[in-house]
C-alpha cells in the first residue's frame, strides 16, 4: 500500500520537473525567436520558423510546437509558441502550452 503511494509521489515529481523544463525551454525558444526576428533584415516570420527549429531540434519533434510572430505597431515583436505537453504515467496535464517571447525591432530604434 505505501509503494502504490510512493510510486505515485514520484510520478507527479517526474511529470512537475518535466513541466517546468518543457515550459522553460518553450520560453527560451521564443524568446530566441523573437531577439532573431529583430535583427535588421530579418522577419517576423524568420523568427517564427527559427522558434519551431529550436523546439524541433531539442524535443525531437515530439512537441507539435506552432509558433506565430506578429509586430506591433511600437516595433515590438512578439512571438507566440504553442505546444502540447509531454506526459509521464497516466497524470498530468491534458492541455497544451502557450508562451511568448518579445523583442524590439532594431529597424524601428
Amino acid at each position: 500500500m505505501v509503494a502504490v503511494l510512493i510510486i505515485m509521489i514520484a510520478l507527479l515529481i517526474v511529470q512537475a520537473a518535466l513541466i517546468v523544463h518543457t515550459r522553460n525551454t518553450l520560453v527560451d525558444a521564443a524568446v530566441r525567436g523573437a531577439h532573431h526576428a529583430s535583427l535588421v533584415g530579418s522577419s517576423p516570420q524568420a523568427g517564427a520558423e527559427r522558434a519551431e527549429r529550436l523546439i524541433d531540434e531539442r524535443f525531437d519533434g515530439g512537441l507539435n510546437a506552432e509558433a506565430t510572430a506578429v509586430q506591433g505597431p511600437d516595433g515590438v515583436i512578439s512571438v507566440r509558441v504553442s505546444a502540447t505537453l509531454p506526459l509521464v504515467g497516466l497524470f498530468g496535464p491534458d492541455t497544451g502550452m502557450t508562451v511568448q517571447g518579445r523583442a524590439i525591432d532594431e529597424e524601428s530604434w
